[in-house]
This record gives structure tokens, C-alpha cells and sequence, in this order.
């Protein structure tokens, strides 16, 4: 009976497309540029005491959603890292933000997302006034893009209720898109109906569209631990021990991706373009952010 209600609830998500408004790109305003990277035996320590740096342009008026990453409620790096939450979560504190949120969409499989969230345990953050949004059945906003594949996006109102939005997502190689960064993290403010067009064609390209409609304030990658092959759900692991830290989507997605390429080749895997120009997302998101700017 659980699993048939299951069921019967993730069919309302994907199909509840009533009162959806229309929106305008959430692009981001902050002129402070971040450009970090921390590697070696613990860049999590390392992390936590460069929050100065990281979080310079936040304030404590400020309000903060963490975009976190729950396509599935398998363990990390599968999805979130509850250390690097809590992590994320007590720097904002230490700075004196008050309104926190995280939030997600999870995978078409895997909904409902408050599920998956009970799952992996996130829920001791209320216990702490961190606010803890899934985007299944909240507000929806159709955002036109100027796209060649997506001439509108939906998208979850939840780019619009912070001040500053931190995409948190893991480094994992993906079965079909190649890789899963900071851009395909996008994927869970997007509405579950239109999920099933994004993986329809042209997915890489299509991935890269996403940034016309929103884009994060600071993107953290964590790539301690990373999928060197399969993805995003399961795959096989390595110890890569770096985190990323990028206010521009673009330049994380070409660290990660050098990333990934150097452990590939490292295990003998030969499924990315050794040239990142070569390879379909990124040719495309230079194209239409040009066609953009």
C-alpha cells in the first residue's frame, strides 16, 4: 500500500502544472568574484576557515537558500554530505545569517523529495531554524529563455525568495550526460514535467540552456569523494580530495571537469572529450551565453 500511494503521489508532482506564473531568469547581481579551490589531506578544515573569503559579499540581513543535491537518497557522493552541509550551515551562523533554507527536487525515481530528505537524516536541521523546502509542490514560475532547445524553463519560485543562493553539488561522472557539476544541479529547481524533455535530446545542450534561467551566487563542488565512472545514483568511487568554490558556473564546471578527466585517465576510462571545447555542453554554454550577452 506504501509503495502504491508512492506512487500515486509522484504521478501528481510530475502532472501538477496548475497556476505555474510567469518569470523572468534569476541571474545573479553580486559583483564579488570567488575563486577557490582546497585539496589535500582535510579540505573541508580548509574550507571552514577560509569563510571569510567564501561568504565575503553575505551579511546577516541576508537570507540564504542552499541548493543541495538529492537526486537520490543514496549515500555520498551520491548526494549531499552531511558533514559538508553542517559545515556550509554553521559558517552562515557564524556570520550571523538567521534565515537559512535547503532545498531540492529529487530525481523522477526517487520522488517524493521529503522522502528522500527523511532518508538521509536531514531533518535535525529544523532543530536548528534551518528551514527545510522541497520544491515538489511549491510555487512554479515559466521563465521565456532565449535558447535553442528550451524557449521557456520552469522553474521552482524558490530562486526568487533569498537573497543569495549556494548551489552545493557533488563531483560524479553521469551514464548519460557524462558528468553532473554545478549546472546539472540546476536540474532539481526544474519542474518534474519537464524533466522527461531535458533527458528527451540533446541533453548536454539542453543542461547548459538552464543557465539562462538561473544562475547561483556561489557554487560549491565537493569533490572529496567523486564517481569516476556510472552515476549519479551509484558508481565507482574514488578519493579525489578537493572542493571546489566558484561564483561563476562556467569556470567550476571547467575545474570539475579537469577533475574528473585526470582520475578517468588515471583508472583507464576513455569516455570524455580529452578537450573540454570538444565536448557538447560546453561548446553550447559559450554559444548561448554569447547569443545572451
Amino acid at each position: 500500500m506504501k509503495n502504491i500511494l508512492d506512487r500515486i503521489e509522484r504521478k501528481l508532482i510530475i502532472k501538477n502544472t496548475f497556476f505555474i506564473k510567469r518569470g523572468a531568469p534569476r541571474i545573479q547581481k553580486s559583483s564579488n568574484k570567488i575563486d577557490l579551490s582546497f585539496s589535500g589531506e582535510d579540505p573541508l578544515f580548509q574550507m571552514t576557515g577560509s569563510s571569510d573569503k567564501i561568504f565575503k559579499g553575505f551579511s546577516s540581513s541576508m537570507s540564504v537558500l542552499i541548493k543541495i543535491s538529492l537526486n537520490s537518497p543514496n549515500p555520498y557522493p551520491a548526494s549531499t554530505s552531511k558533514k559538508m552541509l553542517e559545515s556550509i550551515v554553521c559558517s552562515l551562523k557564524d556570520i550571523g545569517v538567521k534565515k537559512i533554507c535547503i532545498g531540492d527536487c529529487s530525481g523522477l525515481m526517487h520522488l517524493p523529495t521529503r522522502k528522500v530528505i527523511s532518508k538521509k537524516g536531514f531533518d535535525f536541521l529544523k532543530k536548528y531554524g534551518i528551514r527545510v523546502s522541497v520544491f515538489d509542490y511549491g510555487g512554479w514560475v515559466n521563465i521565456p529563455v532565449n535558447g535553442i532547445y528550451f524557449k521557456n524553463i520552469i522553474l521552482s519560485k524558490s530562486i526568487y525568495r533569498y537573497d543569495k543562493i549556494i548551489n552545493l553539488s557533488n563531483l560524479k561522472s553521469h551514464w548519460s550526460a557524462g558528468f553532473t557539476f554545478s549546472t546539472k544541479s540546476l536540474v532539481g529547481f526544474m519542474h518534474p514535467c519537464q524533466r522527461r524533455t531535458l533527458h528527451g535530446d540533446h541533453l548536454e545542450e539542453r543542461i547548459a540552456e538552464l543557465s539562462l534561467a538561473v544562475e547561483p551566487d556561489i557554487n560549491i563542488i565537493d569533490g572529496r569523494k567523486i564517481f569516476i565512472d556510472g552515476g549519479p545514483d551509484d558508481g565507482r568511487v574514488a578519493s579525489a580530495n578537493t572542493i571546489f568554490i566558484n561564483s561563476d558556473l562556467i569556470e567550476a564546471d571547467l575545474k570539475s571537469y579537469d577533475l574528473l578527466l585526470r582520475f578517468k585517465r588515471k583508472h583507464g576510462i576513455k569516455d570524455l572529450d580529452e578537450d573540454p571545447s570538444s565536448n557538447r555542453f560546453f561548446k553550447h554554454f559559450h554559444k548561448i551565453q554569447g547569443v545572451r550577452k
